[in-house]
């Protein structure tokens, strides 16, 4: 399975609307996991990330262009649904600042951390129950 699917796999299992499980939303949490297409879900990371590096970072290393003006688009369909999930959190900083980004929330990244494990059933529900 690619990561792309496994992403979505991974949406899906956490009762994602399908209006979130696009390539669009998968690829912005493959890019705030800092996963690519040879990557373990084990080495996910939650490093603060803008949408614009989302966009990069899909076209570095999965070989999909989305516009730059296309943010909003990332904001909208994937960011707002995330954070209401509880998968990501913002810095605090004024939406409009250069320096505003966000993150995988801890919680998200151990649970992505057990993807494709014996745990991944249990951590799934602890989250989903807790979330």
């Amino acid at each position: 399975m690619s990561k792309i699917e496994e992403a979505r796999a991974i949406l899906k299992e956490l009762q994602v609307p399908a209006k979130q499980q696009t390539d669009l939303c998968c690829f912005a949490l493959l890019a705030m996991a800092n996963i690519k297409e040879q990557d373990s879900w084990l080495s996910a990371t939650n490093e603060w990330i803008r949408i614009h590096d989302i966009i990069a970072y899909t076209k570095e290393f999965y070989g999909v262009t989305y516009a730059e003006n296309s943010r909003e688009t990332f904001r909208k369909k994937a960011i707002h649904h995330f954070r209401n999930a509880a998968f990501i959190e913002d810095n605090g900083e004024a939406t409009n600042s250069p320096n505003y980004r966000y993150r995988l929330t801890d919680e998200m990244l151990s649970l992505i951390h057990s993807y494709r494990t014996e745990n991944w059933g249990l951590e799934k529900l602890e989250f989903l129950s807790s979330h």
